[in-house]
């Protein structure tokens, strides 16, 4: 495997924790019967229809928490939540559209991940690029691909410098190849180190620390909420922290390592070859 797109793989794989912090949790598969017992709560909750209850099953369902691994219920539950706004949902449900072989529908995908580019979700505008650039997913459109690119880099997102050595390596990021993605990067060049590989420049890198509480706990307080009688559809976060919500932490939750080689190993062009 070419070693940029490796340490693209494992920074990537690292998104999909709970919070952004090196201590977070992670959503693992669980038969305990505590577990157990979450799942049934959740179900029955998302069934009376609260939305942030279809979310956190969608992650049960996908992680194997307190049920069988089951995405096919996983996407059910997502494609809800995102009806009801929720952008994380949005996203996890184009990540299941795109790397499932059963339930594999690119454009589904694409249009999922769209929804959560435009709110902001980081992440999206990383899958686009990769999505648009490959002709895996017979979607390749290299004006889409910078665009998307572009938006990740200038977000600064952390996977980018060994990103933007992968594709630079297969197609050299110009004026003419990736116009948007280069002007950006003549703006705020990466840092070449000795032995080739890049970074970020250290002030050119925001660090967020986000504590958050144990998992069962953000759980007892979203039961909580459960009982009250839904008063509208949509996202309702008064009186609640950041960390007290799934959906705040919403740049990750659902994948793991295997996940994310899966999607990116099959998502670059020649990437199965050693280099």
């Amino acid at each position: 495997m070419n070693k940029h797109l490796k340490q693209v793989l494992i920074g990537l794989a690292g998104v999909f924790v709970f919070t952004s912090t090196a201590s977070a949790e992670k959503l693992t598969a669980c038969q305990t019967s505590e577990c157990v017992d979450y799942f049934s709560q959740f179900k029955k909750a998302a069934k009376r229809g609260h939305p942030q209850a279809m979310l956190t099953l969608g992650q049960f369902y996908f992680s194997g928490y307190g049920t069988e691994k089951n995405d096919k219920m996983a996407l059910k539950y997502f494609k809800k939540a995102s009806r009801h706004g929720y952008i994380a949902a949005a996203f996890k449900a184009g990540f299941i559209y795109l790397t499932n072989e059963d339930l594999k529908d690119v454009d589904d995908g694409i249009e999922y991940l769209e929804k959560a580019a435009k709110n902001g979700y980081e992440q999206a505008d990383l899958l686009l690029g990769m999505v648009h650039y490959d002709d895996k997913y017979q979607n390749k459109d290299m004006a889409a691909s910078d665009k998307y690119f572009a938006k990740a880099y200038e977000s600064k997102m952390k996977q980018i410098p060994n990103t933007i050595a992968y594709i630079d390596s297969k197609t050299p990021i110009n004026a003419q190849s990736f116009p948007k993605l280069n002007a950006a990067m003549q703006e705020r060049p990466l840092e070449k180190h000795k032995d080739g590989s890049l970074s970020w420049h250290s002030e050119n890198v925001e660090v967020i620390t986000v504590t958050s509480p144990p998992l069962q706990d953000t759980f007892r307080r979203q039961l909580v909420t459960f009982r009250k009688a839904i008063k509208s559809t949509g996202t309702r976060f008064q009186g609640k922290t950041c960390t007290e919500r799934l959906t705040c932490m919403q740049r990750a939750d659902i994948a793991d390592a295997t996940d994310f080689n899966y999607l990116f190993l099959d998502g670059f062009a020649g990437a199965n070859n050693s280099n």
